[in-house]
C-alpha cells in the first residue's frame, strides 16, 4: 500500500509532465542521442572527474554527429557543433537567455552580466565603456609597471628550480585589475580585505560549482546540505561580500574627493554613478573581477607554458620583440602589440587549446530551426555550444589535438571556417573583456619575454586537462625561468 502511496503520484506527475510537453518530446526524437532513463535522463553518463567531463561531451560528438540530445532530469539539452548553426544561434535574439547552469553561479555573483537575468543589459551597458579601447589605452600604464614586476620575480627565480608559474601572474593580473577595472590606488590596493584568500580560494569555489552543476543529486537542497556543500557556499560567499564591500566603501570614500574623467573610470565607479543598490554592485563587482583577473592569468600562464615546451617559438617571439619594441624597459604600447604577429599566433592556438569555457549553455525562448531546416529547437530547450570540442574537431582543424600555432599564419587562416573559432563567443552576450584581456596578456607577456627564458620538461600534449568552469592544465603550468643574457639585450641594456 506504501509503495503505490509514493509511486501513484510520481506515475500521475509523469503523465502530466509528457502531456504538457509534448511538442518538446516531438522535437526531441527528431534529434539522435544516448537513450536516457526516467526521470534522471542522462544524468548518471556525467557522473565523472572533472578531467574527464571534456572526453565525455567528446565521446558524444563522436558517437551522434554534430546535434546531440542528452536529458538532464527533465531538462532536454541540444548540443550543437555545426559552426554556421553557431554563429546564428548565438547572434539570434531567440536565444539571449543564459541556460539553467548558471544558477549555480547566482549565490556568488548574483543574477546580471555573466549569469543572464532581467537587468544584464542595463548592467553591461553601464561597464562596457570600462572595456573600451579608451580606457584599455589609459590602463595600459598599469598593465606595464605590474608586468615589470613580475618580471623581476621571474628573473630571480632559481633557472633549476622548475615552479608553477600561475601562482605569480595571478597575483600580477590581480593587482591589474585593482588598480583599472575596480578604480583602487596602488595603495588602496594592498589592503583590500580578505583579498588574499579570495584569491587563492576562487579555484576551490570554481570546482564547487562545478561539482554542483554536474552531480544531479546535488541539485536536492537537502543533500546538498547534508554533504557539507552548503557550509562552504556559505563560506566562500561571506568572503566574497566583505571583500566587495571593502572595495566599495574605497570607491565611495575617493569619489567624495576625487574627480575621474569618464575615459578612466573602473566598473565600480560607473555602478556607483549609476546608483545600483550596494548589494548589486557588489555582486556585479566580484562577476567581472573574478573573470578578469583569474581567466587572464590562466591564459597567460599557458601562453608562457607554451613558449617554454616550444623554444622555436619563444625564439621566434623573442626576436619580434627585440625588432618591434626593442629591448629597453620602457612601456609597450597597443600598436606595438599589434605587430606581434607571431606572439598573436600563440596567444590564438593557446585560447583554441584549451578554451576560457569548455562550453557555454543558453535558454531558447522562441523556436528556431537548424541544420537546414531539419530540427527545431522547442522553447524550453537548453542550447549547449561544446567551445572547447569545437576548437578540436579534425573536420575543421588539422591535427587539432597537436599545438602547431603555425596553423594562424595568414596562408592557413585562409583555409579555416571562420566561425569555428570561437574563444570569446558571440552575440550580445559575448566576452565583455576580450579587448582589456588580450591587452594585458600580450604585455605581460612581451615583458616577461623580453627578460626571461622560460624552458619546460616534456611535451605540451602529454599535460592532462581539467573542466572546472573554464579549462585548465591538472597539475599547473610548470616550467623553469632564466635570465636572458643573450642577443646583447641583458637586464642593463
Amino acid at each position: 500500500m506504501f509503495c503505490i502511496s509514493v509511486l501513484l503520484p510520481i506515475i500521475l506527475y509523469w503523465i502530466y509532465w509528457r502531456w504538457r510537453h509534448h511538442r518538446m518530446l516531438k522535437l526531441a526524437a527528431l534529434v539522435p542521442g544516448p537513450p536516457a532513463l526516467p526521470i534522471l535522463g542522462n544524468a548518471l553518463f556525467f557522473m565523472a572527474k572533472s578531467e574527464e567531463q571534456l572526453d565525455k561531451l567528446a565521446r558524444l560528438s563522436e558517437t551522434y554527429g554534430q546535434y546531440v540530445k542528452f536529458w538532464l532530469g527533465p531538462e532536454l539539452n541540444i548540443y550543437v557543433k555545426n559552426p554556421t548553426d553557431i554563429r546564428n544561434l548565438l547572434t539570434s535574439n531567440k536565444v539571449n537567455l543564459k541556460g539553467s547552469v548558471y544558477k549555480f553561479m547566482s549565490p556568488y555573483i548574483g543574477c546580471g552580466i555573466l549569469t543572464g537575468g532581467p537587468s544584464w543589459r542595463l548592467y553591461r551597458k553601464v561597464a562596457t565603456p570600462s572595456y573600451n579601447k579608451k580606457c584599455v589605452k589609459i590602463y595600459s600604464a598599469v598593465f606595464n609597471t605590474e608586468a615589470d614586476e613580475l618580471t623581476k620575480i621571474l628573473s630571480s627565480k632559481d633557472p633549476t628550480e622548475t615552479f608553477d608559474v600561475y601562482f605569480d601572474v595571478l597575483n600580477c593580473t590581480t593587482r591589474c585589475v585593482c588598480q583599472t577595472l575596480m578604480g583602487l590606488s596602488q595603495e588602496d590596493s594592498k589592503s583590500i580585505k580578505n583579498l588574499h584568500e579570495v584569491i587563492t580560494k576562487t579555484q576551490s569555489m570554481y570546482s564547487l560549482i562545478f561539482k554542483t552543476m554536474t552531480r544531479w543529486w546535488l541539485h536536492i537542497p537537502v543533500i546538498y546540505w547534508l554533504t557539507g556543500n552548503k557550509a562552504k557556499e556559505i563560506c566562500f560567499v561571506k568572503l566574497i561580500d566583505e571583500m566587495t564591500a571593502d572595495i566599495l566603501q574605497k570607491r565611495r570614500n575617493a569619489l567624495q574627493h576625487e574627480t575621474v574623467p569618464e575615459d578612466a573610470q573602473g566598473v565600480v565607479d560607473r555602478f556607483i554613478i549609476q546608483g545600483l543598490p550596494d548589494e548589486e554592485i557588489k555582486r556585479q563587482m566580484f562577476s567581472l573581477f573574478t573573470t578578469s583577473q583569474e581567466a587572464s592569468a590562466k591564459i597567460t600562464s599557458a601562453v608562457l607554458l607554451f613558449l617554454a615546451h616550444l623554444p622555436e617559438w619563444q625564439d621566434k617571439v623573442y626576436k619580434e620583440i627585440l625588432e618591434v619594441i626593442g629591448c629597453q624597459d620602457e612601456n609597450v604600447s597597443e600598436e606595438q602589440l599589434k605587430k606581434l604577429q607571431y606572439l598573436d599566433m600563440v596567444y590564438k592556438e593557446v585560447l583554441r587549446y584549451m578554451s576560457i569555457a569548455a562550453l557555454i549553455q543558453r535558454t531558447v525562448e522562441e523556436e528556431v530551426t537548424i541544420n537546414d531546416g531539419k530540427i527545431t529547437l522547442p522553447v524550453g530547450t537548453s542550447l549547449v555550444i561544446p567551445i572547447h570540442d569545437l576548437h578540436r574537431d579534425p573536420r575543421y582543424w588539422e591535427d587539432p589535438y597537436k599545438v602547431k600555432p603555425e596553423r594562424f599564419l595568414p596562408e592557413n587562416i585562409k583555409n579555416q571556417d571562420p566561425n569555428a573559432f570561437i574563444p570569446f563567443s558571440l552575440g550580445p552576450m559575448d566576452c565583455l573583456g576580450r579587448v582589456y584581456a588580450t591587452t594585458l596578456i600580450k604585455t605581460l607577456v612581451v615583458k616577461v619575454i623580453r627578460r626571461v627564458q622560460l624552458e619546460a620538461d616534456g611535451r605540451l600534449e602529454d599535460l592532462k586537462l581539467q573542466v572546472a568552469i573554464s579549462v585548465k592544465f591538472l597539475n599547473g603550468y610548470n616550467l623553469r625561468a632564466r635570465k636572458r643574457t643573450i642577443n646583447g639585450c641583458s637586464q642593463h641594456c
